[in-house]
């Protein structure tokens, strides 16, 4: 079940939208860049550096070094290969336009932040509960961010119709259930501990945090969107 577009038109053209694609694009480029020029093992070494590692968190002020702080907004920023990249930048393309327009651009940003941090230490706190290997592999990606958007969107507009590549076809479906399908499947890959390599932990943790600041802010939402239509 794959995104394509939704059919509804963001109220504000979605400018800080596009520049977190454009933003995610670019660094990728330079992720690229630095794996053709650099050795040994580039990618571990950058990641290890700029991806949120638990251990390093912990750490922060026991010799790891301050720039750990940093790491769980660093890490929304980098991806492990294109699909990643492409993955993450089509559903926030699909979902991340709308609300934008319900928050405001810089309210979004903030959102958008937040909610990466909370899918990211939700990672973290799963990790050191997990053992002593996950401790040391760093997250990365914007998926936490991207799963509190989809929360976001789930509560700004569960009736808007999703455009969606379902497998032979291309159907329109309710927000509210490919959203709510998506989010059963996070549950389902995490607690049946499947593994594929991907931080169901951070999708969940973004996902709540997501629900639960568009739940607060609705009513204001609302109220502006009213004002708009005087």
């Amino acid at each position: 079940m794959l995104p394509l577009y939704d059919l509804t038109r963001p109220s504000h053209r979605p400018y800080v939208n596009y520049g977190l694609i454009i933003i995610n694009a670019i660094i990728f480029v330079f992720e690229v860049a630095y794996t053709n020029n650099f050795a040994p093992q580039p990618t571990r070494v950058l990641f290890e550096w700029l991806g949120l590692v638990p251990y390093y968190l912990i750490n922060t002020f026991n010799g790891a070094g301050l720039i750990t702080l940093v790491t769980p907004v660093t890490s929304m920023f980098l991806h492990a290969g294109v699909i990643h990249l492409a993955g993450n930048m089509l559903f926030l393309f699909v979902f991340g336009g709308n609300v934008e327009g319900a928050l405001g651009h810089n309210k979004y940003l903030g959102f958008y932040l937040i909610a990466g941090i909370a899918g990211g230490l939700t990672q973290t706190y799963l990790s050191l509960a997990a053992g002593p290997l996950d401790i040391y592999a760093p997250s990365i990606g914007a998926s936490g961010a991207i799963s509190g958007v989809m929360a976001a969107y789930l509560e700004f507009f569960p009736s808007a119709r999703i455009v969606s590549y379902l497998g032979y076809f291309i159907i329109p479906i309710r927000a509210f259930w490919f959203v709510g399908l998506w989010f059963l499947l996070q549950l389902f890959f995490f607690f049946g501990g499947v593994n594929t390599g991907v931080a169901y932990g951070a999708h969940i943790g973004g996902f709540v945090a997501g629900l639960i600041i568009a739940a607060a802010t609705r009513p204001f939402v609302k109220k502006r969107e009213e004002s708009e239509l005087l």
